[in-house]
């Protein structure tokens, strides 16, 4: 498995090569590195994604995720939070921002009142239930 792995990203990586403006390339490497949790690696090509388009907010919610994985709260915090100012229908951004809220810097309700914002204001948004599940964990 490991070897299909890197035969992909070495494939991916002669590609980009290739072309450094192919954001397509760029983002699957980084959801590659991000799935094998080699955070920097995937900051790298998430941010050169961006670096090409500014306006993905799965691509910055994803390096949100790798910043707070990397240890850069700060960093992440601001990822997430661009995400929620610029669309503030991406539920997936509320979630993460509200984990790490929780999770990293120890504000609790500021973290509840997230998700419960998302649930109040896209009540059928498909992140919906994960954010009612995680306030319900968060009284526990």
């Amino acid at each position: 498995m490991t070897k299909n792995i890197n035969d992909t990203i070495n494939a991916l990586l002669k590609q980009l090569n290739a072309d450094s403006n192919d954001i397509s390339t760029a983002v699957q490497l980084g959801n590659l590195y991000y799935d094998k949790r080699e955070a920097p690696q995937a900051i790298l090509y998430y941010q050169h994604a961006l670096s090409l388009d500014d306006d993905q907010p799965g691509v910055r919610t994803d390096l949100g995720t790798m910043y707070w994985e990397n240890g850069n709260v700060s960093l992440a915090e601001l990822a997430f939070r661009k995400v929620i100012d610029k669309h503030p229908d991406f539920g997936n951004a509320y979630l993460n921002l509200g984990l790490l809220l929780v999770r990293g810097k120890n504000q609790v309700q500021e973290g509840r009142d997230l998700w419960q914002g998302l649930i109040d204001k896209l009540p059928k948004h498909a992140a919906v239930p994960r954010a009612k599940q995680l306030l319900m964990e968060s009284y526990q």
